[in-house]
């Protein structure tokens, strides 16, 4: 009988420190659930406190979400609020946070790529909102920088070889029009949506106010320091594109390459008529070309192929070199000014096109905003890692 009821004073002894156990595991198990949730969701809104320190002047005038900041001062924001929330709480312990910024630098190309991205989606709904011309400038010796200087480490800086001009000539000889380039829906579409919203040209300055470049899309293209540099290497590229135009209708309109052959005659009579005729027929065909610009940058169409209605240049007018004003035709087909535009931009490297928008961008914030304003210096998004109760907790946003 003793040995009864000692056995089941031992099991009940046993009985009561497994459930005393149980208990303890449940609430020790509970507890590191609280804290995780707590964790989980105090993280979340850390960072999105962090995003929410966005340049109000880079998106209200660009669309562009980005934040200023090094790792260590992010690592000082999120040691503060993970202090201030853990205060007081003896069952939290916090050991620190790591921050890594290094990927979601702002001249990151595919992060920044992704804002133009999202910001082009609203360039032509009703939905978007007109860029704001007034840049606030920072106040109490936030200079502007100097022209030399404000050309200081740009972001497309040893990335010169960017355009393909044969490209641009072969798709007009295939046919294709700036629609077939640039598939609506495509990346590259909203792109140029958001380029053409945001940036001037020559022809339109799009009521974008003060900014450090005239001609600010010629950039794109050509990457020059000057307003004339930009407009006229858009021009030599127009012309050649043009030429090579107008140089296959002359060749096979059957008219006008005998009205060449006639007049080499008269010029080189005997075999070196049709050396002579060749060199006609190539400054006819670079005639009709200026021409063709100048009726561009004055807001009227050009005809991609040349017909006997649309050719505006006669070939006296090349002997005599006559070059003043130009010739209107009266017919509006095929592209204008901005049409052109929008095929050089496609004929850049799409990596180089992107890095001279952060030019622009970066151009007109140290003009306007303040001198020593650098695009690099702004985030598009952040990780961190955080440690609880010695649990890593890793975090990442993105805008």
């Amino acid at each position: 009988m003793k040995n009864k009821r000692g056995s089941v004073t031992i099991f009940v002894c046993l009985f009561f420190l497994t459930l005393v156990f149980l208990i303890f595991s449940f609430i020790e198990g509970a507890k590191r659930t609280a804290v995780r949730g707590a964790t989980d969701a105090l993280r979340g809104l850390w960072a999105d406190s962090l995003l929410s320190e966005y340049d109000q002047n880079l998106q209200r005038r660009y669309c562009i979400f980005g934040f200023y900041g090094y790792p260590c001062d992010v690592s000082e924001k999120v040691d503060f609020y993970a202090k201030k929330s853990f205060s007081g709480k003896k069952y939290v312990t916090y050991d620190g946070c790591s921050v890594s910024l290094f990927d979601y630098s702002l001249v990151d190309v595919d992060l920044f790529k992704k804002q133009l991205v999202e910001a082009g989606k609203l360039a032509f709904t009703e939905k978007f909102i007109k860029p704001d011309k007034e840049v606030v400038p920072v106040q109490n010796g936030g200079q502007a920088a100097s022209d030399r200087e404000i050309f200081d480490q740009l972001p497309s800086a040893g990335n010169d070889r960017a355009f393909s001009l044969s490209s641009a000539v072969n798709w007009l000889k295939d046919g294709k029009s700036v629609a077939d380039l640039v598939k609506k829906g495509s990346d590259g579409y909203f792109i140029s949506q958001y380029i053409f919203s945001y940036f001037k040209d020559l022809c339109d300055d799009r009521d974008l106010g003060r900014t450090y470049f005239k001609n600010e899309i010629e950039y794109l293209i050509c990457g020059k320091q000057t307003d004339r540099a930009n407009a006229s290497g858009v021009r030599g590229r127009i012309v050649a594109v043009r030429e090579a135009m107008n140089f296959l209708y002359l060749n096979k309109d059957p008219k006008k390459s005998g009205e060449a052959m006639a007049a080499a005659q008269l010029l080189t009579p005997g075999p070196a008529a049709v050396v002579t005729q060749k060199a006609l027929l190539a400054a006819w065909a670079l005639a009709e070309s200026y021409n063709d610009y100048k009726l561009l940058i004055n807001g009227h169409k050009v005809a991609v192929m040349k017909s006997e209605a649309t050719w505006a240049v006669d070939l006296d007018s090349v002997i005599a070199n006559k070059a003043e004003g130009y010739i209107y035709t009266g017919i509006e087909e095929g592209m204008d000014y901005q049409d052109y535009l929008k095929m050089l931009i496609c004929a850049v490297d799409e990596r180089i096109r992107i890095l001279r928008i952060m030019d622009l961008i970066q151009i007109n914030m140290r003009y306007m905003y303040y001198g020593t304003f650098l695009l690099r210096e702004y985030n598009g998004g952040l990780r961190f890692t955080i440690t609880v109760n010695g649990e890593e907790y890793e975090t990442e946003k993105i805008y």
